[in-house]
């Protein structure tokens, strides 16, 4: 193993001494990216490394940096829900923190208060997707159709912020808004065991029949591919 397959190994367990032990070594590891332009921030942020993050830091990683897809260190570390490297970066002085980046993150009352005092939520469009359709956002998912309060909503049901979710669909975000892979909020919850959001969309009738567009799969196949068998039990009994 060379230094930098050792470096981002030791990042992603979360091995704060080790990392801080390589850096001292060969500060320019600080730079290195994976074939995705993940660095170890990133990589810290997916898996919500707090003390990782910290020593990265310190040491001078780009807080700003995207990956081939777009995604500062804090729009993935709210796609993956990682709450504690996210307040990390937002203390540190990252940009970004719209709406979308709020909802997945289950901060109730900044979303509460964007969505209240916003006159053009278009400014909080999620960053780094693009602006046509590709074969990861179809044309119907919120992103490109440019309904932030929905893309919001999805973003929230796939990290389990069911009160979040609950606030935005009364505010008008539509419950069966897709996201990535033209999955909607109902398949993420589903995936990620999130059985009080699963049961929130299904009271207030989200579609179990929506396949989505990777796979062609319902979001009962994602509650099994998750290997959530009561959540796919409970989807399964509200067909």
């Amino acid at each position: 193993m060379d230094h930098q397959e050792e470096f981002l190994e030791a990042v992603k367990h979360g091995d704060a001494q080790a990392v801080a032990d390589l850096l001292r070594a060969q500060p320019e590891l600080i730079r290195f990216a994976d074939e995705y332009a993940k660095t170890g921030l990133h990589w810290a942020a997916e898996t919500d490394q707090l003390e990782t993050a910290r020593v990265l830091l310190d040491a001078g990683a780009d807080i700003e940096a995207v990956t081939t897809w777009g995604a500062t260190p804090l729009d993935w570390a709210a796609t993956m829900g990682s709450a504690s490297v996210a307040d990390l970066l937002l203390d540190r002085g990252t940009s970004g923190f719209t709406l979308i980046v709020a909802a997945a993150l289950g901060k109730f009352e900044a979303v509460k208060t964007l969505v209240e005092s916003a006159e053009d939520l278009s400014m909080h469009r999620r960053r780094g997707a693009p602006e046509l359709p590709d074969d990861n956002w179809p044309a119907d998912s919120a992103h490109i159709q440019n309904d932030v309060l929905s893309d919001a909503m999805y973003a929230a049901a796939r990290n389990g912020h069911t009160a979040v979710v609950a606030y935005l669909l009364d505010h008008g975000a539509t419950i069966d808004a897709k996201g990535i892979f033209g999955a909607t909020g109902l398949h993420w919850a589903a995936i990620n065991g999130h059985r009080e959001t699963t049961e929130l969309l299904l009271a207030r009738g989200a579609n179990l029949t929506i396949r989505d567009h990777r796979f062609n799969a319902t979001p009962q196949d994602w509650a099994n591919e998750g290997r959530h068998a009561e959540i796919a039990e409970l989807l399964k009994a509200a067909e």
